[in-house]
């Protein structure tokens, strides 16, 4: 069954002064599966995600991608690797277009990027990473758009093409559908299901109905430990689950 996890931790943890954010979290995320992440406010989540990316390291505990010990690895190291990661806040530059946005994340993965001063034929690979990123994002056609003249909506796809212009395996999403409206959210959910049919996702999400649309298996955390991993279905019908975090009426 190892060789079906893409990514596991054993008993990961991150204290904060005295205060433990993460505490002893084993799970396995199984490759081409969409995983979801839920939990009440301070449960650990982004804190979760902030460890499998690199951007903070564990105090203690161990993270496996693919295999490989890549605990404490800093966030470049972990991109390179294959794993995508978005923010809660959009984080993508807002005065370039789409495609620049796409093209420069796309030049993140050489050795060493943003080398400008490379003969004009040399950057094709990095092109045509960006027009694919466009158009698995669904943003080909807004291709010359400056960011700013985009809705919050496009903004957050441009953000999931700059990421997918990396060439991730694993994509670990934080709140991807924060601040949509409906339309917009319809929109991005359709766009994560086509995502998920040649990635594997890890999602933080508030939006249940978003979540059991899309997601496979679920882990709730509490207080920074994990109550619950399971099949979605099983997850939504646990009453330990409804009590601490879904609610009585589900």
């Amino acid at each position: 069954m190892a060789d079906d996890f893409i990514l596991s931790t054993d008993s990961l943890s991150r204290r904060f002064g005295g205060l433990s954010a993460v505490a002893d979290v084993s799970i396995d995320i199984v490759r081409g599966s969409v995983h979801a992440i839920l939990g009440p406010n301070g449960a650990g989540k982004t804190t979760l995600i902030n460890l499998l990316s690199g951007n903070i390291r564990p105090s203690a505990g161990t993270i496996r991608f693919k295999g490989a010990d890549i605990t404490g690895l800093p966030a470049h190291r972990v991109a390179r690797l294959g794993i995508g990661r978005s923010y809660q806040k959009t984080n993508i530059f807002r005065d370039f277009t789409c495609f620049e946005n796409c093209f420069l994340a796309a030049q993140s993965r050489l050795p060493s990027a943003l080398r400008f001063f490379r003969p004009a034929l040399r950057y094709a690979p990095e092109v045509a990473r960006a027009e694919r990123a466009l158009a698995l994002c669904g943003l080909a056609r807004r291709r010359d758009t400056v960011a700013t003249q985009m809705s919050y909506g496009e903004q957050r796809q441009l953000e999931l093409g700059m990421m997918l212009a990396t060439e991730p395996e694993l994509l670990l999403l934080d709140e991807p559908l924060a601040g949509m409206g409906r339309e917009e959210s319809a929109r991005v959910v359709d766009l994560l299901k086509a995502l998920a049919r040649d990635h594997t996702l890890v999602m933080i999400e508030h939006d249940m109905d978003a979540v059991f649309a899309i997601a496979e298996t679920i882990t709730v955390m509490v207080d920074g430990r994990v109550l619950e991993t399971g099949p979605a279905d099983a997850v939504r019908a646990s009453p330990a689950v409804r009590a601490a975090y879904l609610g009585d009426g589900g």
